[in-house]
């Protein structure tokens, strides 16, 4: 069977949740730097799902898989996905450098909660390649459990409250994902791992078991793909 491995961004660097199509032995672990970390996997025998944009924009465009999803998601759950930055944004050291550049060359500026993601994109553009897109594909947890709650929209409570958690929860016991997240950070690091961050993390997880499996909801259609060759779609 393939190794599976959904990734999540956290204070500590990248979540890492690994499993096999069968979810009977589940690893966590946290990624310090997340190059080596993918490189010392097997392409042939692998499919990791992240929580960050692959493939962006570098014109006055929006990314089609960003609009889907929110219209998808619907209110309020569609706040929840940022408009990827343009690639030339990347550079940028402080959040008015950030909106300055994001805004002339798309005509938007950016949100601080995406500036703060600023970093983590940047490292996962850098690392990107058309060939590594094969096993390494972008999505959402959020459209992810909208896909697998279907109930054709976002989940109805937030992330971040104890309700939105168990009714996540749920959603991946439905699937055969049991977890215990206070186990799961205690064993970690409480202050390098959020209890959201292990839940998307797991929700990332299905969604590699679901590509393996020929079973993935991929959006858009039609992907568009950017000036580097990578296509800006999301995976659920």
């Amino acid at each position: 069977m393939p190794k599976l491995i959904g990734l999540d961004g956290c204070k500590g660097g990248w979540l890492a949740m690994i499993g096999t199509d069968d979810l009977a032995d589940i690893e966590c672990k946290i990624v310090f730097e997340l190059h080596p970390f993918l490189d010392a996997l097997d392409p042939d025998h692998v499919q990791v799902v992240i929580d960050i944009p692959i493939g962006l924009p570098s014109a006055a465009m929006s990314r089609a898989c960003d609009i889907e999803a929110r219209r998808f998601l619907g209110k309020p759950r569609s706040n929840s996905v940022f408009p990827a930055p343009c690639r030339e944004t990347l550079v940028a050291e402080t959040y008015l450098e950030a909106c300055e550049l994001n805004a002339g060359h798309s005509g938007k500026k950016i949100s601080r909660q995406l500036f703060e993601l600023l970093d983590k994109i940047d490292e996962v553009d850098t690392l990107m390649t058309p060939e590594r897109q094969d096993w390494l594909r972008e999505a959402h947890p959020e459209l992810i459990f909208a896909v697998l709650s279907g109930i054709g929209r976002g989940l109805v409570h937030s992330k971040r409250t104890i309700e939105g958690e168990q009714e996540r929860l749920a959603v991946l016991s439905q699937y055969g994902l049991d977890l215990n997240v206070d186990a799961l950070r205690n064993s970690l690091s409480r202050k390098r791992v959020e209890r959201n961050d292990i839940v998307d993390a797991a929700a990332c997880l299905l969604s590699a078991r679901r590509i393996a499996a020929g079973q993935a909801v991929v959006i858009p259609d039609d992907p568009v793909i950017d000036e580097r060759g990578l296509r800006m779609e999301m995976v659920a």
